[in-house]
C-alpha cells in the first residue's frame, strides 16, 4: 500500500489550523502551539508560498526536541535531528525526498525499568529500515517501525506514519463499502488502534482537543474494545479536567469489568475533585483490591495515588484520623509526593493548625506542585495559612470545580443544557477539534439544540457580556 507523504503534511497542517493562518501572508512566518505551562510545543516555519520549510518540536521543560526540514514539494529533505531535554544530540536522520538514507543514534536514554524495551525499539527501527530499502511499501515493516518510533518519542515521523496508515485503511474501508464487498477482518480494530496512537502523540504536545478527538474516534471505530473507553475517560479526568464527562466513560468500563482497578482509581480521583467524597472512597476501596496491579503496570508512582485520594476524602467525611494515616503512608511510600503534602495542609488548616498547614503547603511548593498542576490552586492556601493577618486573606472568591459551569447531558443527542450559569440566553459557537466552525446561534433558556450535528467531538463556546466559557462536547447519534 502506498501513500504520498506530502499529502500527510497537508493533513498535519490542516489539523494545526495552519492553512487558515497562512492566508494573506506575503512573508515567511512561524506558527506555534504551546504546552499548558506556556512553553512552545511545536513550531511550523512557513514560506511565503504557504508551504512548510521546517518543523520543530520542543520538550515540555524547554529546549529543542526535533528538527525536520522540507523541500519545495513538502517532502522531508536533508539533515534532521533529535535532542535530549538537556541539549545532547540523540539522533541524526538523513532524508532525500522522503526517503530515509541514513539514521545515526548517538544517545539512547533509558532507565532500569525501560532499558530492555528501549533497546528493542531501536533494534526494530534499524532492522526495518534495512528491510524497507528492498520492499519500501511493505505495510508490516512500516507499522512495526512506526510503533517503535512512537515509543521512542520520534513524534514527527510517528505522526506522519500513523496519519498515512489511517488514510490507507479508511480508503480500503470506503472502497469495500462502495463496492458492496466485505470489509477486511480486523480493519476496524487496526484503524482504532491507529487513532489511539495518534491521540498519544497529540497528548504529548498537550493538544487536548486533538487527543480527545482521536480517542473518541477509536471508540467509534471499535466500540467493543473497552480499553479505548478507559483511555478517553482517564485522559478527560487527569489531563483535560472534565470530570463529569470522564465519569461517563469510566462507568462504561466498570459496567463491563466491575472490578477494573484502573477505572475505579480514576473514578475516585474524579469524585474527589467534584467533592463527592463518599463515592471517591467507594471507588478507591475497590481499586485497592488489586493494588499490586497498579504498580506492576507502571502507574504506582503517581502522586494522586490511592492513599492520597482516600486520605483527603476520609478527612472531608469526618474520618480525619484515617485520612491523616493514609496521607502519611502516601508520603512514606513517596516522600516527594507534592499532592499528599497539599492535602495534609488542607487537613491541618481545617483543624485550625495553621502553622503546621503552612509547612505542608510550603513543602508542596518546594516539590514543584504548581509547575506540575498549573490548573490547581496553591497560592491562596499558602496565603491563608502562612499570613499573620487573617483578615485580609480569603479564598471565598475561588470557585470549586463542582460550582463551575458545565453542560449536560454529555455525551448529548439532541440538545445540551448549561448548568451553574447565571444567564439564560447567550451566544454560542460550535467548533471541531481542528477549529472549524460548524454551528452558532442563541440559546433558549440555557439550552442549545444539536440536531443535524454529526456524531463526534466538538468545542462549545458560550459568550455573554464579554465573558467566555468553553466546554468539551461529545455528540452521539443513535
Amino acid at each position: 500500500m502506498k501513500f504520498k507523504k506530502n499529502s500527510i503534511c497537508s493533513l498535519i497542517f490542516s489539523l494545526m489550523g495552519l492553512c487558515m493562518l497562512g492566508q494573506g501572508q506575503k512573508q515567511p512566518y512561524v506558527s506555534k502551539s504551546f504546552y499548558k505551562n506556556g512553553q512552545v510545543a511545536r513550531e511550523f516555519y512557513m514560506g511565503a508560498d504557504h508551504m512548510v520549510d521546517s518543523i520543530r518540536t520542543y520538550h515540555i521543560v524547554g529546549g529543542l526536541d526535533e528538527r525536520f526540514t522540507f523541500d519545495e514539494n513538502t517532502l522531508i529533505n536533508g539533515l534532521c535531528q533529535k535532542f535530549s531535554s538537556d541539549g545532547k544530540l540523540k539522533t541524526n536522520w538523513l532524508f532525500k525526498k522522503n526517503i530515509l538514507i541514513k539514521r545515526t543514534d548517538f544517545l539512547k536514554e533509558n532507565n532500569l525499568k525501560n532499558k530492555e524495551k528501549v533497546e528493542e525499539s531501536y533494534a526494530v527501527i534499524v532492522k526495518n529500515n534495512e528491510l524497507l530499502k528492498s520492499d519500501p511499501n511493505n505495510f508490516g515493516f512500516r507499522y512495526a517501525r512506526a510503533v517503535s518510533r512512537i515509543y521512542l518519542e520520534d513524534n514527527v515521523l510517528a505522526e506522519f506514519d500513523f496519519l498515512g496508515f489511517k488514510s490507507q485503511l479508511e480508503n480500503i474501508k470506503a472502497n469495500s463499502i462502495a463496492q458492496g464487498t466485505v470489509v477486511p477482518p480486523n480493519l476496524n480494530k487496526d484503524l482504532a488502534e491507529i487513532c489511539s496512537r495518534l491521540s498519544t502523540i497529540y497528548s504529548r504536545f498537550e493538544n487536548d482537543n486533538l487527543s480527545i478527538d482521536y480517542k473518541l474516534k477509536a471508540i467509534q471505530t471499535d466500540p467493543d474494545e473497552i480499553r479505548h473507553y478507559y483511555n478517553l475517560g482517564s485522559y478527560l479526568a487527569t489531563e483535560a479536567h472534565d470530570y463529569r464527562l470522564a465519569i461517563y466513560y469510566l462507568n462504561e468500563v466498570v459496567r463491563v469489568f466491575p472490578n477494573h482497578n484502573f477505572a475505579h482509581w480514576v473514578l475516585g480521583y474524579s469524585y474527589l475533585e467534584l467533592e463527592e467524597y463518599d463515592k471517591a472512597v467507594k471507588n478507591i476501596d475497590i481499586a485497592f483490591k488489586n493494588e499490586a496491579n497498579l504498580y506492576e503496570n507502571g502507574y504506582g508512582n503517581a502522586e494522586s495515588d490511592l492513599r492520597t485520594i482516600r486520605g483527603l476524602a476520609y478527612h472531608k467525611l469526618g474520618k480525619t484520623d484515617l485520612g491523616i494515616a493514609d496521607l502519611n503512608e502516601a508520603l512514606r511510600i513517596n516522600n516527594k509526593n507534592s499532592v499528599a503534602n497539599k492535602y495534609l495542609g488542607i487537613v491541618y488548616e481545617d483543624l485550625g493548625q495553621s502553622q503546621k498547614a503552612c509547612e505542608y503547603f510550603q513543602k508542596a511548593r518546594t516539590l514543584g506542585y504548581e509547575k506540575k498542576y498549573n490548573n490547581k490552586e496553591l497560592q491562596s492556601f499558602i496565603k491563608t495559612s502562612c499570613s499573620t493577618d487573617k483578615k485580609i486573606i480569603s479564598r471565598d472568591e475561588i470557585r470549586n470545580v463542582k460550582d463551575l459551569p458545565y453542560i449536560s447531558p454529555n455525551p448529548a443527542e439532541n440538545s445540551v443544557e448549561v448548568f451553574n450559569y447565571e444567564n439564560s440566553n447567550f451566544n454560542y459557537e460550535i467548533y471541531t477539534a481542528e477549529s472549524r466552525k460548524v454551528g452558532q446561534g442563541i440559546s433558549a433558556d440555557k439550552t442549545i439544540q444539536l440536531s443535524g450535528l454529526p456524531s463526534g467531538f466538538y468545542i462549545l463556546i458560550i459568550n455573554k457580556n464579554g465573558k467566555t466559557d468553553t466546554f468539551k462536547l461529545i455528540k452521539n447519534n443513535h
